[in-house]
């Protein structure tokens, strides 16, 4: 029997354990993600025989109950499908069928195999991710100068702000004296952004948004959570950040830009990478949630590679 608990921040370090090592570097996969969604999703825990689960409680229906594919050690097939099973049962014991979101192909392929005939898989380009080499994302500072050679727009970008603004930027490391501000930026940001946009929904994924961002602040640094902020006379335009998702890979979460200042969001990424990735190989864009300009902007970047997402669903 699975028994499932509320996330508390001392979770941290068993969640962690298992997600650094078999998330496969998915945004989705990592302690910070579920306790930043909190709110939305309202992830819950259970360690059981090798295996973590994950409970999104408060997606799940009277008919349905939503997890995540169980992180553990895959080369034991006779665990894995025991560990499936688990989950099928707690389901069954609460009168609902299961329901996978956020699955990988490969952890799509283990379920259909294990189980065949039991779980139909669709496929969500909105929900898929965007990985890319970390040393595509940087700059070297040599190649910031107007008259370096110029191959992409995300270049230009970085330089023409690193023009536009030469001697009145600074650049640092978020720090605790840091978070003040920030969230002071972030309630104009938002302010702003709710103005242009009278949308219910995007205003209702806006305000989600918020409370992420809200809830990261609050525990930034127990999160284990680094950033950048960016100034300019210095007034805060500009944050971002992120966390570890695996050894080798980055999660550059969240960035916020002043809508005032040109070619602040390709800086600002370029910044995180700068600053804050140096000791991985990948650092993952999240999804681009169907939005258009998002997709765009993401794919300009040249993903290395995506971790194509799937929702598995009992039939």
């Amino acid at each position: 029997m699975l028994r499932f608990q509320p996330l508390t921040l001392g979770m941290k370090k068993l969640a962690d354990s298992y997600t650094f090592k078999y998330g496969e570097g998915s945004c989705q996969h990592s302690f910070v993600s579920s306790w930043c969604l909190q709110n939305k999703y309202g992830d819950m825990f259970c360690e059981h025989e090798g295996f973590l689960y994950t409970l999104r409680s408060k997606l799940c229906t009277p008919n349905e109950r939503i997890y995540l594919f169980p992180h553990g050690d895959r080369s034991d097939l006779e665990a894995v499908r025991n560990a499936v099973q688990n989950v099928i049962d707690d389901a069954h014991e609460n009168n609902s069928r299961v329901k996978f979101q956020t699955v990988t192909e490969s952890a799509k392929d283990i379920i259909t195999s294990l189980f065949p005939g039991k779980f139909t898989a669709e496929y969500s380009r909105d929900l898929s991710e965007y990985i890319y080499r970390t040393e595509h994302m940087y700059i070297p500072e040599n190649m910031l100068s107007p008259s370096a050679p110029n191959p992409m727009r995300k270049r230009r970008g970085v330089r023409t702000f690193c023009k536009d603004y030469d001697g009145r930027f600074t650049v640092t490391k978020i720090l605790p004296e840091h978070i003040d501000v920030i969230r002071e930026f972030q309630d104009e940001w938002l302010d702003e952004k709710l103005m242009c946009d009278d949308n219910p929904l995007i205003e209702r994924q806006l305000e989600e948004e918020n409370i992420s961002v809200q809830r990261a602040l609050n525990d930034f640094f127990a999160l284990g959570l680094s950033g950048v902020v960016v100034f300019i006379d210095g007034e805060l335009k500009g944050y971002a950040y992120g966390s570890k998702l695996s050894d080798e890979c980055f999660d550059g979460a969240v960035g916020k830009g002043s809508r005032l200042i040109p070619n602040i969001s390709p800086f600002l990424k370029h910044e995180l990478v700068r600053l804050c990735c140096g000791d991985f190989r990948y650092v993952n864009l999240e999804e681009d949630l169907g939005v258009k300009g998002l997709r765009e902007m993401k794919t300009e970047y040249m993903p290395e590679y995506m971790i194509e997402k799937y929702t598995v669903t009992e039939i």
